[in-house]
């Protein structure tokens, strides 16, 4: 198999942290970088538009990092030109951007892979392996203040949490609820999600970003069992009912021998296959484009988390338990 051509978009400090990978890869030829985080890299040299050569040297784009100068043109001119793309974060774009993407990418057949969220980190992918049908999701996200997380760092950080929700349920989402807490910003300080889904499943997401702690937690209830996911402490527990039976002899002879139940609640820490988030993206990256395999995350994963955000910032204000 030849190497794929390969070009890191991005400010300089995210593209060395992806350089290491590709340059030690048997799978990849690196072409060249872009600084994406730099306007005037944008301008028209002599006629000439530098990014456009610069996608038209190779196969496939990794653009890493949260800071780019007209991201969704970028992303649409290389997916025009048939190029691959690896997105390392959400992109904060809009429903009617992603459908014009999503049409691009089904005229250019190229594959557009969403890397490096809490989806496709080690503690909710082994989550997901012991959980099978869940009914309920409770996620609680506790953001320090002290952050100061910008508006789109937020929304960013909430459609990672909004797609892990959708892809934990798995069916379509049939309605939103949003209780909004205005405490110390013009922008919701705490937000309160309900999320009703057509198999009759529901999901609770607390997401405060005005909290004096960090603590990022999911949980998923299924039928005999509940597995909680602490994404900042890397930890993933199984919680489920023990009941141990027990024979008793009767003290009346004529009396037959009886059972007794002890239930007893248990609570056990899972083993977690720990890897490299970034190394395994690629490797997945790859498989997409050679075996033509649709991502885990992509397209039509962005469209679902994009409506539910439209439905919440659409929704009317509503009070829930």
């Amino acid at each position: 198999m030849s190497k794929i051509n390969i070009g890191i978009a991005g400010n300089p400090k995210n593209i060395e942290q992806y350089l290491p990978y590709v340059l030690n890869s048997s799978t990849f030829s690196l072409i060249g970088t872009f600084d994406s985080s730099n306007e005037r890299n944008f301008e028209n040299f002599y006629g000439l538009n530098t990014f456009t050569d610069f996608i038209k040297r190779t196969d496939a784009i990794i653009f890493c990092g949260e800071i780019h100068h007209n991201l969704f043109e970028l992303i649409s001119e290389g997916i025009k030109h048939s190029k691959h793309i690896l997105l390392q974060k959400f992109p904060n774009f809009n429903g009617n951007q992603l459908l014009i993407l999503q049409k691009l990418i089904k005229e250019a057949d190229i594959k557009l892979f969403i890397s490096d969220v809490f989806g496709t980190a080690s503690e909710y992918t082994a989550a997901r392996q012991y959980i099978i049908k869940p009914t309920h999701l409770s996620a609680n996200i506790l953001l320090p203040y002290r952050k100061q997380l910008t508006i789109n760092a937020k929304q960013q950080h909430l459609s990672e949490i909004l797609d892990m929700t959708l892809r934990s349920m798995n069916s379509r989402v049939s309605k939103v609820k949003v209780n909004r807490q205005y405490i110390f910003n013009e922008q919701p300080d705490v937000l309160k999600i309900n999320i009703l889904f057509e198999n009759s499943c529901t999901a609770d997401i607390i997401y405060n970003t005005f909290s004096q702690s960090s603590s990022q937690l999911f949980t998923l209830y299924q039928k005999g069992k509940i597995i909680n996911v602490h994404l900042d402490s890397h930890k993933v527990e199984e919680t489920r009912l023990d009941v141990q039976i027990e024979n008793q002899l009767s003290f009346t002879p004529s009396e037959n021998t009886i059972l007794a139940l002890n239930p007893k609640v248990e609570v056990f820490e899972k083993k977690i296959l720990y890897f490299d988030a970034i190394q395994k993206d690629l490797l997945n990256f790859v498989d997409c484009i050679t075996h033509r395999i649709s991502p885990l995350v992509g397209i039509e994963e962005l469209i679902d988390v994009a409506n539910v955000l439209q439905q919440l910032q659409y929704s009317e204000y509503e009070e829930f338990v």
